[in-house]
């Protein structure tokens, strides 16, 4: 039998730890419990047992110190970490020194603790039946390894994968392939609630689900792709039909679907590849899996996506109309609300196929317009246009984009409420710009609209607004013109007729004053910069 110490301070997990489960099923036996690090490390030197399980927190010696000096004696030993939620980053340290797994102290359950239990007995049983195979070297590694360097390497015939597979044992049968890609949805918040910056704690926990679910149903092997990403391989016999084979597949994905929900209050999305001949298929599965996964951008998360299936990589009709809403709900005026949807519909009304780098530039392009129409200070523009263009940079489906152009529309709608309030004068006379601003305006002019003098208009403007009415009407034709350069392919010279400008010399010599550059390296740097980000 295999000998088991627990190192556990609180009396009662250690107690009921040791006789909550029947130990004899896995082969093993409690052979001595202890009450901390110190009193652990002296039974582990006079026993050598085979299995540790050890608190994290405990006095005179903690876990990780114990773990630390058993590992000097014994680097084969089999450790298991009792923890908190609130211990992960101990936790993180502890898989330096191969910890095998670890259980959630306040969530175990003697299922839970089987299932450990279960892996533990037969990496040992491998490990003195098997003398070909290192003892210190995990056999998932092995596998991790080989499927890895099948798929982005040359290192392996065809012939030779099958050889290794076979000698490892993985449940695949080369007859009818298949290969499954799944993308954790938002793996960067789920490393962020693990607090696990590197997402070695979180790769570990999801492949022990996923190992878990495949072991139910004897098929099927999960690797580790690239951060959110994970394979999962099949391989069925020949006798398997294209029915069963696609029942299975859709069962289990369901159920991986349901355990990830469950377990991490995370949604992720699959694509699911069609049944060939052969392990020499799964690289270029592989690929096409790597390909279609760019359609979740479309399709959402949560999403299964079958190579070589239908579907349609076109802007949703509900989502054009949620962003038409938003723009018609909008509070600014009625200018800036048709030039925004001028140009949403340009992409909107797109028949073809939307391009997700083209998405995300227009996206861009829309933030600095409802800047500029919202008559922003020169000062609030950049930071709030740079802020939201790197959320959507970073947005990973087209629902994203919408809900961060929604939150941007609110948050420089509340901006401008929350501004000081100007007289009806001064309010009357900015709607008397925004219409006019074409044609040449004159502060006695203006005067005359509000039925003031032109010294008190003067006065009241620079107090009210922060600079006079010369400067903020041309810093409104500028922002005007480069609604235009990002939302139309106007020449600068139309543009700069239809904002007030006597002539094009004029216009592009007031734009590079104001901006540092000229109208044309604007749109240009604009459209650039956009690129470079990634969309």
């Amino acid at each position: 039998m295999y000998r088991v110490l627990i190192a556990e301070d609180e009396m009662l997990v250690r107690l009921g730890l040791k006789h909550s489960i029947n130990w004899s099923d896995y082969n093993m036996t409690v052979i001595a419990d202890a009450a901390n690090g110190m009193e652990a490390l002296d039974i582990y030197q006079r026993e050598k047992p085979e299995l540790l399980i050890t608190d994290i927190k405990m006095p005179i010696m903690d876990g990780m110190e114990l773990i630390a000096r058993v590992r000097e004696m014994n680097s084969e030993a089999q450790i298991v970490i009792l923890t908190c939620v609130e211990d992960f980053d101990t936790v993180r340290k502890a898989l330096a020194h191969h910890v095998q797994d670890y259980i959630l102290k306040l969530e175990m359950t003697t299922e839970d603790m089987g299932r450990v239990l279960a892996k533990i007995k037969e990496k040992l049983d491998r490990m003195n039946n098997s003398g070909h195979v290192k003892m210190d070297v995990d056999i998932p590694v092995l596998k991790d390894n080989l499927i890895k360097e099948y798929l982005l390497g040359s290192r392996y015939s065809e012939a030779e994968f099958a050889a290794k597979a076979a000698g490892l044992g993985m449940r695949l049968h080369p007859h009818r392939v298949v290969v499954t890609l799944m993308e954790i949805d938002n793996f960067d918040l789920l490393c962020k609630r693990f607090k696990d910056h590197k997402g070695q704690l979180v790769r570990m926990s999801l492949l022990n689900v996923l190992s878990e679910v495949l072991t139910n149903y004897g098929c099927g092997e999960a690797f580790a792709d690239a951060d959110s990403k994970y394979l999962l391989v099949f391989g069925f016999d020949e006798l398997c039909s294209e029915q069963q084979i696609t029942e299975t597949i859709h069962t289990i994905v369901e159920h991986v679907r349901h355990v990830m929900n469950m377990y991490f209050n995370i949604s992720v999305s699959f694509v699911i590849n069609r049944a060939q001949s052969g392990y020499h298929s799964m690289k270029a599965q592989y690929s096409e899996c790597l390909e279609i996964l760019e359609d979740r951008f479309i399709l959402g998360r949560g999403s299964n996506t079958y190579v070589g299936g239908q579907h349609s990589l076109l802007i949703p009709e509900e989502t054009r109309n949620v962003l038409l809403q938003l723009v018609r709900d909008w509070q600014t005026n009625d200018t800036a609300k048709k030039a925004l949807e001028k140009s949403m519909r340009m992409l909107l009304d797109k028949e073809s196929t939307v391009n997700t780098t083209e998405m995300k530039r227009t996206f861009k392009n829309w933030v600095l317009m409802a800047a500029l129409s919202m008559r922003l200070s020169k000062l609030d523009i950049p930071e709030i246009v740079s802020d939201y263009s790197d959320r959507i940079t970073g947005a990973r489906t087209l629902q994203e984009l919408v809900d961060v152009f929604r939150t941007y529309l609110h948050t420089i709608g509340d901006y401008m409420s929350n501004k000081a309030t100007i007289s009806k004068e001064i309010s009357d006379v900015i709607r008397y710009i925004d219409v006019n601003h074409k044609r040449e305006l004159t502060l006695v002019e203006l005067a005359q609209v509000v039925h003031v003098s032109p010294n008190y208009l003067s006065s009241l403007f620079k107090k009210e607004v922060g600079i006079n009415f010369a400067d903020y009407l041309l810093q409104y034709r500028i922002d005007r013109a480069k609604e235009l350069l990002l939302s139309t392919f106007s020449k600068t010279y139309e543009i700069a007729e239809q904002t007030g400008f006597a002539n094009q010399s004029y216009f592009s010599r007031a734009f590079k004053k104001l901006n540092g550059i000229g109208p044309k390296e604007f749109r240009r740097k604009w459209t650039i910069q956009n690129e470079a980000q990634g969309g």
